[in-house]
């Protein structure tokens, strides 16, 4: 079993930032031009590492959901049917299901990267520019049974800079971070279905003197009662 809304979209956009790699001068020569290049994978965190809990280990990402927006400009109404409820459940021949449309939502997160060397630091930018370029940017959500996945829109709604400078009593480290608004279309499904309907398999239609067959298309065989 998956995870439902909101978790889903955490567990993916974490997956989906996983596999950045950064090197630089001295990996580089230290393998020689014909060695395999030393990387250092960039590791990804949901909220700044606590230095009680985890090593602050640079280069790394973080990820703040920041924000849950309704997103009325996306908003339908109506009722869907199908066999799954939504992909929460294993489909069954028997049973088909019916709930309202799902909720339509904005998931906003703050993805900020952290680094100590200037070439890291680009070389995250690059990787970053291409995971969220500023249009066509997409996701793929699982569903909870993990059957099938849908392609969410992702937006890049704003970026800063913002390197910062430690004094020479701590060190004298520069801290390069650069820091995404990522905008992630999403929606909320109802929690149960409000109905659950057998299936119908087989229509028999007789022609007892009280049912008006004038209008029953001539495709339907009419079944006496015997």
């Amino acid at each position: 079993m998956a995870n439902p809304f909101i978790i889903a979209e955490d567990e993916a956009i974490k997956s989906y930032l996983g596999g950045m790699v950064v090197a630089d001068e001295k990996s580089a020569a230290a393998n020689g031009p014909t060695g395999t290049i030393k990387t250092r994978p960039v590791k990804v965190w949901f909220g700044y590492p606590d230095v009680e809990a985890r090593a602050q280990e640079f280069p790394f990402v973080t990820i703040d959901l920041v924000d849950i927006a309704p997103a009325n400009d996306r908003q339908m109404q109506g009722r869907l049917h199908d066999n799954d409820d939504r992909g929460t459940k294993a489909p069954q021949n028997s049973v088909h299901y019916e709930y309202d449309m799902p909720i339509a939502y904005d998931l906003i997160y703050q993805l900020t990267t952290y680094a100590r060397h200037p070439r890291h630091d680009r070389a995250i930018l690059f990787q970053m520019w291409n995971k969220f370029p500023s249009k066509y940017g997409k996701l793929s959500v699982p569903n909870q049974l993990g059957t099938e996945s849908s392609v969410r829109s992702m937006f890049v709604d704003g970026f800063a800079k913002r390197d910062t400078f430690e004094d020479a009593e701590s060190g004298n480290r520069r801290l390069l971070r650069n820091v995404f608004t990522v905008r992630l279309v999403s929606e909320m499904s109802p929690v149960v279905a409000a109905k659950v309907y057998p299936v119908v398999r087989d229509i028999f239609i007789t022609n007892q003197p009280t049912v008006n067959t004038t209008f029953i298309p001539s495709s339907y065989t009419i079944v006496t009662n015997s």
